[in-house]
């Protein structure tokens, strides 16, 4: 329904009630117990304010004498034709008001500020154009309307009332119409197209069609108290899930920080692991070095002994001399050293050995147990897809358990190791003593033994000992071939070892920018239920507008009476000239009520 026929409409509901259709006498005071007010503008189709004027509705409670207050231009009695008067200062009004409604309107200045600026704008096929000039064409048709405050005008009415615009559109003129902020609904054959702007809002809606010869009725704006009570919802059962998951990050963080710790022992243990390891590896190079010199000195007695054999064994007469030379004996007592000398290296080995193994044995023990699946992973990744901190941290824990698989599989021979190294070390220690008992005891038969019978039975037994020492050195040559691949492939387990405990340093660096993102997310989360109850008694209590006590728009004087104040805006229509038509013209001397009311709306001549 447009403006005039608004105005029109209530005016004759006036006229309808037969107990204000006459003029009041004057009978002292009138009591007036309620004052409405309505508000009307008409725009021109930019938005700016064309004219303006209230129409009054009074409940007069006692007939009487009744004044009103507003800075009108002019002022017209719209319920008998009894005169209104006003100041000489054009602020006060007075007027004799029967018993029931009596409506008055008053026409304010057209420097009226409205509490609200409408800023409308068209543009056809995306070129901004002049309303006016737009009438009759065709093409795509864009209106975009902006609502804002204005600060000039009293707050009262844009933090209070709610806005609603309403735009009709022919539907043999509008096709295709889009308003994505509207509600659209069918107006008879037509459609009208309603926006809505809440208090304490500005707003900007666009709405676009196909047009074919465009024509407008103009849109409609109606603004309202929003005085209605909001109820809050029942927010316990999500404040107990926020309460849950704000409990949930906050042990989140507290074992974040375990892991930490956990991961700073690992890094430790790696560590001292790696210098046990750099020990180690010196002793079993040392070891292997050594190795070549005890084969050289045995290589020298097998040599030695095999000479001594072969030499008895020619001995033409048992009274000849046999010369031993000297160079055996020292043999012996190179291979002796040489044995004691493997036999303490395997010591010192063995203890750095224990102590490497124990550090290993204790780091790869504090890596924690995970139940951790694929899918666990992936939901991570799902809830951080852009982390870099969480793919390392997945990268350290899957390399954290294939240490821990690995080891599992190499502890038994790991155990075996430290044994092996001791038996080892006796048996050294034993060939040593063995050695020197040989030496002392072959050089005390070739000072003893006799030249007659004895001279068969020493060549027999120094030709047992060569060939049973050409066997000893063959294992020797074994043994330290076995030491010195060991030396080898321990190198690669040494540069794992390196590895590993650098990485684990990452990884407790790592652990620690997560451990303090977790504690600064726990922090933050702690209040989220209460800050989220905040939150929504905030956003409620800017739409609970229960309290709201209406003011009057032309004057504070008329606060006391004032029981509401509307508001009903129209914009210019645009639309084809018609024909004129000529019409017998009516004298102002000659009108009737009743076509001074179809004139005060535009609707009669």
């Amino acid at each position: 329904m447009t403006l005039r026929k608004t105005a029109t409409a209530c005016t004759i509901a006036v006229l309808c009630i037969p107990s204000i259709s006459f003029q009041a006498e004057a009978n002292g005071h009138g009591e007036v117990a309620a004052k409405d007010e309505v508000v009307y503008a008409n725009l021109l189709a930019n938005g700016s304010l064309k004219d303006i004027y209230v129409v009054n509705g009074f409940d007069i409670a006692t007939e009487g004498d009744i004044s009103d207050f507003g800075a009108y231009e002019q002022v017209i009695n719209l319920t008998d034709l009894s005169p209104i008067e006003q100041a000489e200062d054009g602020w006060q009004v007075t007027a004799t008001a029967p018993a029931g409604m009596f409506y008055y309107q008053g026409n304010l200045p057209a420097e009226t500020e409205l509490p609200w600026i409408f800023d409308i704008s068209y543009s056809l096929d995306g070129q901004s154009i002049n309303p006016q000039e737009l009438i009759g064409e065709s093409g795509l048709v864009e209106i975009a309307i902006e609502v804002k405050q204005n600060e000039k005008a009293d707050t009262t009415f844009f933090e209070n009332y709610l806005l609603q615009l309403s735009v009709p559109l022919q539907s043999d003129v509008f096709h295709n119409i889009e308003a994505p902020d509207a509600t659209i609904a069918n107006v008879g054959k037509d459609k009208q197209a309603a926006f809505t702007i809440m208090p304490e809002e500005s707003a900007s809606f666009r709405l676009s069609a196909d047009v074919e010869q465009f024509e407008f009725n103009g849109i409609e704006i109606s603004a309202l108290p929003a005085s209605m009570a909001v109820e809050a919802p029942d927010t316990g059962e999500l404040e107990e899930e926020m309460g849950t998951l704000t409990g949930a990050i906050s042990e989140l963080a507290t074992g974040m920080g375990e892991i930490k710790k956990g991961m700073d022992e690992l890094a430790d243990g790696l560590s001292q692991l790696e210098d046990g390891s750099s020990d180690y590896q010196a002793g079993s190079e040392e070891l292997a070095l050594s190795g070549d010199e005890l084969v050289q000195a045995s290589s020298e007695i097998e040599a030695g002994l095999n000479e001594l054999s072969s030499s008895l064994s020619e001995a033409s007469a048992p009274e000849a001399d046999v010369a031993l030379d000297d160079s055996l004996f020292a043999a012996f007592d190179e291979l002796s050293a040489g044995m004691s000398e493997a036999a303490a290296s395997l010591e010192e080995l063995s203890t750095h050995y224990g102590e490497a193994y124990g550090a290993l044995k204790a780091a790869v023990e504090s890596i924690p147990e995970s139940d951790l699946t694929e899918e666990d992973i992936q939901t991570l990744y799902e809830s951080n897809p852009n982390s870099d901190t969480l793919a390392q941290l997945v990268a350290y824990y899957q390399a954290g358990q294939e240490i821990k698989g690995t080891y599992a599989a190499v502890k038994e021979g790991l155990d075996a190791v430290q044994p092996v190294l001791e038996e080892s070390k006796a048996g050294l220690e034993d060939i040593a003593a063995g050695i020197d008992e040989l030496a002392g005891s072959l050089q005390e038969a070739l000072g003893t033994i006799g030249i007659g019978e004895g001279f068969a039975q020493l060549s027999a037994g120094i030709d047992e000992v060569a060939s049973q020492y050409s066997q000893f050195h063959e294992g020797l040559v074994d043994y330290t071939g076995g030491v010195s691949q060991l030396n080898d492939s321990y190198a690669h387990i040494h540069e794992g070892i390196g590895e590993t405990a650098e990485g684990s340093t990452e990884l407790s660096s790592g652990m620690e920018e997560i451990d303090h993102g977790a504690e600064e997310l726990a922090e933050a989360t702690a209040d989220v239920p209460e800050q989220m109850q905040a939150e929504i008694d905030d956003m409620l209590s800017q739409y609970d507008k229960s309290d709201f006590e209406p003011v009057s728009f032309v004057s504070p004087e008329n606060n006391d009476v004032i029981e509401n104040v509307q508001f009903v805006f129209q914009t210019e229509r645009l639309t084809l000239p018609e024909e004129t038509q000529t019409e017998e013209d009516n004298t102002e001397e000659n009108v009737s009520l009743w076509q001074r009311f179809l004139q005060l709306f535009g609707l009669g001549d």
